[in-house]
């Protein structure tokens, strides 16, 4: 009888803390979804605000109108970071912890270990194109042309520098300190692999488009495992430049050489890092064995509820479903438009 008692005790209590971090889970990805939704609103807030006084003065019909939007957009993408970076100085939890820049190796990762989760990250990165790809080729199959939303891009030196600018350095900036920073910080209570699953996604819904949904989750994932393993938003940041800075390259390389060019800079760059990735894993193998690998894992955290159970908070909070109805409606707009 005392046996069963403690039993139903044990039981009632873990339903108990269930509850709460379903509960604490759902609070946190409203905030979350909300400091998101804010953050995006500011940002074409301000971009509408730009072209309104860039339109009035005359200066979008002019020879310069592309240079001039980019500058716009830059200008605006900055302050996509704003909100985040307030709430992060507003004291209420640690800056450091919303918004680390430390160095990884305090957290007892070595520069071979830091190497290899690069090149490694970078190489995954990569692939995530090839379901990326994969969802372009069903939308063609259904009518739609597949395409994902770019900015304009001529022989103007002046807007491809800017272009180099606004792909490469902004949104990885931007994106990091919003998602990985302060958005992570928030859920990282609830479990990491919660924090990990759930900003990804808000992270594709961001996106607005389905293609790029697919992509920015998948590399979402990388980015913030990065994040919480090296406790650091530096090296996530890093892939994250390296992709953009190699595709937004890629593009330009088209617009100036062809496309012939630029496939074989393609091939060759996705080649190197693939092959950088893969002679880092076989040396490591070779060298410290597969116990090595253990130090890159994150630390298993057990919670009383469910993983799914505290993601779920992004169908049933306001901040959740402003996400979800962002992504939702502007994939269609897009899907409609192409």
């Amino acid at each position: 009888m005392i046996v069963s008692n403690l039993t139903t005790q044990n039981s009632l209590q873990l339903q108990q803390c269930a509850r709460e971090e379903r509960k604490g889970a759902r609070r946190s990805v409203n905030f979350a979804g909300g400091l998101v939704f804010a953050s995006i609103a500011l940002m074409y807030g301000i971009q509408i605000v730009l072209n309104l006084v860039l339109q009035l003065n005359g200066a979008l019909g002019g020879s310069n109108s592309i240079l001039l939007e980019y500058l716009s957009s830059c200008i605006s993408y900055l302050f996509l970071a704003l909100i985040p970076i307030a709430y992060a100085l507003a004291g209420r939890e640690p800056a450091d912890q919303l918004l680390p820049f430390q160095k990884p190796q305090t957290v007892g990762l070595t520069n071979g270990d830091l190497l290899l989760l690069g090149a490694v990250g970078m190489a995954l990165t990569l692939a995530s194109n090839y379901p990326t790809e994969l969802v372009r080729m069903l939308q063609q199959a259904f009518g739609f042309s597949g395409n994902i939303p770019d900015m304009p891009l001529n022989h103007s030196i002046g807007t491809q520098v800017f272009y180099l600018i606004y792909g490469t350095v902004i949104p990885p900036l931007v994106e990091e300190i919003l998602f990985r920073g302060v958005v992570i910080g928030c859920l990282q209570r609830w479990g990491d692999w919660f924090a990990i699953v759930t900003s990804a996604l808000l992270f594709g819904l961001y996106h607005g488009n389905v293609g790029q949904f697919v992509f920015a989750t998948l590399v979402g994932l990388i980015f913030r495992y990065l994040r919480i393993r090296t406790q650091s938003l530096l090296p996530g940041m890093v892939v994250h430049m390296l992709n953009n800075g190699f595709a937004t390259l890629g593009t330009v390389i088209t617009q100036n050489f062809g496309s012939h060019v630029s496939n074989i800079y393609f091939l060759t760059y996705f080649t190197v890092f693939y092959g950088a990735a893969a002679l880092l894993i076989v040396f490591r193998l070779f060298t410290k064995g597969t116990k090595s690998f253990a130090n890159l894992k994150i630390p298993y955290r057990r919670m009383a509820s469910t993983l799914a159970a505290r993601v779920r908070g992004l169908v049933t909070s306001f901040g959740g479903i402003a996400m979800l109805a962002y992504g939702a409606i502007l994939s269609v707009i897009v899907l409609v438009r192409s």
